[in-house]
């Protein structure tokens, strides 16, 4: 009985922030409410994988939203850009009628994926380390490399969950944002504790050499 309970519960809590987030975005008219609505919804998931389940939620969303806003929706705007152009020259690259042009696509194809990738480490990076968003955006750089493991699992979940949400748009409505915030926190902390893991075993390795 405990476990359904904790079962709806959670189902509950996924549903009403993933409403939040549709309200407060349009509450910024789309353009200026998505970025900092997504920076809360992360920040709750965050919180909440790390145990803190007990924070009041339409306070805390609101709070986060308006710290983020400003800074959120810069970021929001040059990604936006910059996916923009790559998938430009991408699609040009592809019927382009030059052959030395096509010869770019499969390196910008690259550069788009990992773009892409390390787009889902911004938001994390951001809330752990309490960064700038252009130092996030170098150490979701080098996060990739981290764990690689992780980071393909991390890209594997949510073209998953991209492709159920496709085949059950309704799903989207209800829960698509929240569980998109999940995996993608879920995956960042578990690349963040690797990470430390490794920082742990270098010093260790160090004072050992130190030592001897």
């Amino acid at each position: 009985m405990e476990r359904i309970y904790y079962l709806a519960d959670t189902i509950l809590r996924v549903v009403y922030v993933n409403l939040l987030a549709i309200v407060f975005s349009f509450a910024g008219l789309v353009i200026f409410g998505f970025f900092p609505a997504l920076v809360a919804t992360f920040y709750l998931m965050r919180k909440w994988l790390l145990g803190e389940s007990d924070l009041p939620i339409a306070r805390t969303f609101l709070n986060i939203y308006k710290q983020y806003f400003i800074k959120s929706n810069l970021s929001g705007l040059i990604f936006v850009l910059t996916g923009s152009l790559l998938y430009i020259n991408l699609s040009i690259a592809e019927v382009a009628p030059n052959e030395l042009i096509q010869l770019s696509y499969y390196p910008i194809l690259t550069v788009l994926m990992v773009f892409l990738t390390c787009s889902l480490l911004i938001i994390p990076i951001s809330l752990q380390f309490s960064v700038t968003w252009i130092s996030a955006v170098k150490h979701s750089f080098l996060l990739l490399f981290v764990n690689p493991f992780l980071t393909v699992l991390l890209a594997g979940s949510v073209i998953a969950f991209s492709f159920i949400f496709k085949i059950i748009p309704g799903l989207f409505l209800f829960t698509g944002i929240s569980i998109f915030a999940c995996l993608v926190q879920f995956f960042s902390l578990k690349i963040f504790r690797s990470m430390a893991a490794r920082s742990n075993k270098t010093e260790r390795d160090q004072y050992a050499a130190v030592e001897n």
